[in-house]
């Protein structure tokens, strides 16, 4: 099957935003692990507020992947 430039490039983007995708969804589900798993608050804290701002990046990247397709 042949694809032109466009098809291609949209096909390419797809597949890079789905793994930036992935990828930020399991550091965040690390870090919310390791924020429960921490036993001092300052540590906990970190993690905590470190998964939130990974899930503000994987809504982002879903936004965009959206409009890629």
């Amino acid at each position: 099957m042949q694809y032109n430039q466009e098809e291609l490039k949209k096909i390419l983007d797809s597949g890079l935003i789905t793994r930036s995708i992935i990828e930020n969804e399991v550091a965040m589900k690390k870090c919310f692990l390791y924020s429960q798993m921490a036993q001092d608050k300052d540590v906990k804290a970190f993690f905590k507020h470190q998964g939130e701002a990974i899930d503000g990046v994987v809504d982002y990247f879903k936004k965009k992947h959206g409009e890629v397709m």
